[in-house]
């Protein structure tokens, strides 16, 4: 495993957006083209108006970086308190309504189908989602990195655990999740045809500095809503 290079971690300013929205795109492009292939230019254009806008789930303002000195963005996860999930995706939503009624149609209604495959985040966790890396600096511990990070901001807003999906097929990010200490709280499967992977509910408490470590292995992605 290559050593880390430093990173500084800071919330996404709309400047980063060429960075940052592959690397979102990436992070969970099944559940992204399946409920973002509607709209004209494709998912990244409906990625990008959330991130410049800011509001929604894919908005600049939920998305936790680690950027290298010379401002390159190695790592990018998104975070939000639970009990805020229904009001950024409604804000997500209207980020489609620029594209047209029938552009916002067609992402609620995809939006609908897919999520029977998730439970509402619990209001007392900092949900993550999205979790990705860039694939050159991968199994270096960026992924777990990051994710000490969101245990710091978790715990400077007084929230009790980090919660998150996971796709059931992706093995390797689960077992490095196991490593982290997140435990399954269930799965759900497509039972309507949406074509995606079930996806695992996992949840664990919020570390405290002296009990967060690292890892030596990145996931490449965690998927959520």
């Amino acid at each position: 495993m290559s050593t880390p290079l430093p990173v500084e971690f800071r919330t996404a300013r709309p400047e980063d957006a060429d960075q940052v929205v592959p690397l979102m795109w990436e992070s969970s492009r099944g559940l992204i083209d399946t409920t973002m292939s509607a709209v004209p230019g494709g998912p990244a254009a409906l990625l990008r108006r959330d991130f410049l806008r800011g509001r929604g789930i894919f908005g600049h303002r939920q998305q936790l970086l680690a950027v290298a000195p010379g401002g390159e963005v190695l790592a990018t996860i998104t975070l939000y308190r639970g009990r805020r999930y229904q009001a950024l995706s409604l804000q997500t939503l209207l980020s489609s309504a620029r594209f047209g009624p029938a552009c916002l149609a067609a992402v609620l209604r995809r939006s609908l189908a897919v999520s029977r495959l998730f439970a509402p985040p619990s209001p007392d966790c900092l949900f993550i989602a999205n979790l990705s890396v860039l694939p050159e600096h991968r199994s270096r511990g960026y992924g777990s990195l990051i994710l000490r990070e969101a245990d710091r901001v978790a715990r400077d807003t007084g929230l009790t655990g980090l919660e998150g999906d996971v796709s059931i097929s992706n093995t390797r990010a689960w077992a490095l999740y196991q490593r982290l200490g997140f435990e399954s709280l269930g799965e759900r499967h497509d039972s309507r045809g949406t074509g995606l992977d079930g996806f695992r509910r996992m949840r664990r408490p919020v570390l405290r500095p002296t009990a967060a470590s690292g890892s030596g292995d990145d996931t490449g992605s965690v998927s959520g809503p």
